[in-house]
Parts: C-alpha cells; structure tokens; sequence
C-alpha cells in the first residue's frame, strides 16, 4: 500500500512539474512572438522590422524589393510610402492598412502633424518648387492668394481634410492629389472658425462669433435650445458639416441652408 501511495505522489509530482514545464515554454514562445513585433507611432522611416505595426506613416522609399520580400506582416493605420522602383514590393506580403498607400518620389517632404495652418507669410518663406506630402487636417488660411501657391508648390498630396478657399483649388490643379476629404470655402471667407473634437455652444458663445461667420465642424457641434435661431442667423453666414451637428429643429434646417459642404450628418435634437 505503502509502495502505491508513493507511486501516486510521484505520478502526481512529475504531471505539476510537465504542466509547470508546459507553462514555461508556452510563456516563453508567446515572449518571442511578442519580440518579434516592432509597434511604433508616428513617422517611421525604414522597415524597423519582420513584424511591424505602425500608427502613423511607414516610409519604405528606398527599401529595396528583396528587404520588403523579408517582411512577414506589415499593419498600418495611417498611410504607407513606397516609390517607383518598390511599389510592388509589398506583393506577398501579409499587410493591414487602414488608411492609403501612395507612391511618392524620393525627393518629396512629407510632413505629419494633427493639424497645419498655412498663413500668407508662412507659404511667403517657403522656397519655390516645393514637393509636399501633408498627412493631417491643412488648412489655407483666406489671406493666401492663389498667385503664392502657383509659385511655392510644384507638387502637393494630401493625406487627411484639407480647408482653402475656392482660388487656391484652382492654382492647386494639377499639381494636387488627395486622399480623404476636401471643404472648399468661398473666396473672401473671413472669420473662418474651425472645430475638432466635441465643440458645444452656449448662447455667450455664438454672440461672441462675429457676423458672417464661416464655420467648419470637424467633429461634434451640439447646440442647445436656448440657444436663439435668429443669433445664430446673424452669426453664421456659411457652415461646412464634416462631422456631426446636433440642434434643435429650427437650427438645424438653418444651417442645411447655408451648408457649403455636407459630408457628415445632421440630428434634430427633437426628433
């Protein structure tokens, strides 16, 4: 009895120590794949790895085909570069994107930032011929005359929202590429005010607006019910809905009228 009551403890010892042993390995199997993903935020120049995952731009001009043939996995959730000699160089590979893949000249800038407001002396110090990639929300402000950018951009793609009157459209065709979302505003558009986020009104806050305002909504605008619709008549001369706009009835119809761009929705707050 004695002999099998030890046979049973040391049955039940070496079956502890195979599941602690088990553990182990699954541990350290599961620490290697984790090793093997190279996770980054922002602008990634180069493959910084077999098994990436980028939140932002992953620059792979200049990676040669046989580099990007290595790659396991690629997931991107912003953009990815490629140039001409590479551009099907991802073919095989197990890739993500939630955003564009664009082929972009070596020489091109790329710049990324969450927002990017270009004033008339801002584009003034630019040297002539510049080749842009702008991944974000840009904004021409209304002070830059169309006569500039013919001048300053030889080439521009854009990556995100981009805001600028009617003039600089024109002095960008042919010249410009876009992926995502445009809001042409009228030339002359002044006191342009331009949300990101949740923005919610108040009465104080529209009666601050200037009259004529142009306002573009990236975003949420919520409107109360005290707020008046004959104040927000006076104040609003044109509004641009790319995101979402919640109001009252009375509101809402107001501005659908002077609703110069509408790429987003509209809720009746009584509806």
């Amino acid at each position: 009895m004695r002999r099998k009551t030890m046979s049973e403890h040391e049955t039940r010892e070496q079956t502890e120590q195979a599941e602690e042993t088990k553990e182990v390995e699954e541990t350290k199997g599961a620490e290697k794949t984790r090793e093997k993903v190279s996770a980054h935020n922002g602008h990634v120049v180069g493959l910084p790895g077999k098994r990436v995952v980028v939140n932002g731009v992953l620059d792979l001009r200049g990676v040669p085909v046989d580099q990007l043939a290595e790659a396991e996995s690629l997931t991107v959730n912003g953009v990815v570069l490629l140039d001409e000699a590479n551009r099907n160089g991802l073919v095989g590979v197990e890739s993500h994107v939630n955003g564009a893949v664009a082929v972009v000249d070596p020489d091109t800038r790329v710049m990324v930032e969450p927002n990017m407001d270009f004033t008339k002396a801002a584009v003034e110090a630019m040297p002539p011929g510049q080749k842009m990639m702008l991944v974000g929300n840009v904004f021409f402000k209304p002070d830059v005359p169309p006569e500039l950018i013919a001048e300053k951009f030889e080439k521009l793609h854009v990556v995100g929202i981009l805001i600028a009157c009617e003039g600089v459209y024109g002095a960008l065709m042919g010249k410009m590429e876009r992926t995502g979302v445009s809001v042409q505003l009228p030339e002359g558009a002044s006191a342009v005010v331009r949300t990101m986020g949740v923005s919610r009104w108040t009465k104080e806050y529209v009666e601050r607006l200037a009259d004529g305002t142009t306002y573009v909504n990236v975003g949420v605008t919520e409107v109360p019910d005290d707020v008046p619709v004959e104040l927000v008549e006076r104040k609003i001369a044109s509004y641009h809905n790319v995101g979402v706009t919640k109001a009252p009835k009375a509101i809402v119809a107001l501005l659908r009228s002077r609703c110069g761009t509408d790429l987003g929705t509209f809720e009746d707050k009584q509806g």
